[in-house]
């Protein structure tokens, strides 16, 4: 079974770590418009696509052994490096010597043995935009995020458009399934769908589509979004009703959710009812232990500053929960853990 995975990100990141324990064929396709952190720091001194969420979708394939993935997962912690990614100056070195972004991934992917493939959407440099109901046009997701007051939005669209690379076109119309990742909802998976050349395969294959539920609503994006508003909405931009949607019906830690409160951030209500796609729900919250909680806060410097992580799915259940799915609605048959790979 050949799995696509789209999105950006720690979301992405989380389920890939938890597909690293299957034997299915798995293309994880990347979103490139987030301008925030230390890679959009590079977008502005180097003007290439970003590059952040593709390095942690590569890292989280790597085991902690890896040289490779402990080079593309390190930050520096001290002095006027603090916040700056080994990984990101990696792969935009590399994207320099090369002249492509995708080009530069594969070379990693490659050199690293990785059997997944990673997939930039795009190889070219774009930002994801939106008109506001007052007549406002913002560029940028930190400038849309940031925006006050925050005025409803009422469309989204690419600033300048770019479309899909080939490679990320022939992915998708090769897949058996299709997962729509947790992360950054408009500004994130939206964006990534935004992209000419995704959105016509997944309408023309009629491909099954799993939606995984965010855990928390994102303020400046998603402010008061049920599970049936995000439903409508990522239906609206994909132009057809996903197959299934995934929800966690788990307990968050509830000093986790007094952090995030004060932020205007809460747990998506589940009022999903919809008769058109299968509503699967589980306990997916991650419950990490306080080191590995200190582990998820990312070193920043002004200039740099990024949202917060600290509220994740489990990537083992996540995992485990995707590929029944896909399994079921793509009808083939059932993909097994690699040996000696327990799921409690």
């Amino acid at each position: 079974m050949h799995l696509v995975t789209l999105g950006n990100g720690t979301g992405q990141a989380t389920l890939l770590r938890g597909l690293r324990a299957y034997a299915c064929d798995v293309t994880a396709i990347v979103g490139v418009t987030d301008n925030g952190g230390h890679s959009g720091q590079l977008r502005r001194l180097l003007h290439m696509p970003q590059v952040g969420d593709t390095r942690q979708c590569l890292s989280a394939l790597l085991d902690d052994t890896s040289v490779w993935g402990q080079l593309l997962r390190h930050r520096f912690t001290e002095g006027e490096m603090s916040g700056f990614s080994v990984g990101n100056v990696m792969l935009a070195a590399l994207t320099q010597q090369h002249g492509s972004f995708c080009t530069a991934v594969e070379a990693v992917r490659q050199a690293a043995g990785l059997r997944q493939r990673v997939l930039p959407v795009a190889d070219e440099e774009t930002d994801i935009g939106a008109e506001l109901c007052d007549g406002r046009r913002l560029i940028g997701e930190w400038e849309i995020l940031r925006r006050q007051p925050r005025t409803p939005i009422t469309r989204l669209f690419l600033q300048p458009p770019v479309a899909a690379h080939p490679a990320v076109r022939a992915a998708l119309a090769a897949a058996d399934c299709v997962v729509l990742c947790p992360g950054s909802f408009l500004t994130g998976l939206i964006a990534l769908l935004l992209h000419p050349g995704v959105r016509e395969i997944l309408h023309a294959s009629q491909v099954p589509c799993v939606s995984v539920g965010n855990l928390m609503t994102q303020p400046g994006q998603t402010d008061d979004y049920t599970a049936c508003r995000h439903w409508e909405v990522l239906t609206s931009y994909l132009g057809r009703p996903v197959e299934a949607v995934l929800l966690n019906n788990g307990p968050i830690p509830p000093e986790l959710l007094a952090i995030y409160a004060t932020q205007g951030a809460y747990p998506v209500r589940n009022d999903f009812t919809g008769s058109e796609t299968l509503l699967v729900r589980a306990d997916l919250v991650d419950r990490p232990d306080p080191l590995t909680l200190r582990s998820y806060t990312r070193p920043t410097r002004p200039g740099t500053e990024t949202g917060w992580h600290l509220i994740r799915h489990e990537p083992h259940r996540l995992a485990a929960q995707i590929v029944t799915l896909a399994t079921h609605l793509a009808g083939g048959r059932a993909t097994r853990p690699l040996e000696g790979v327990l799921f409690h």
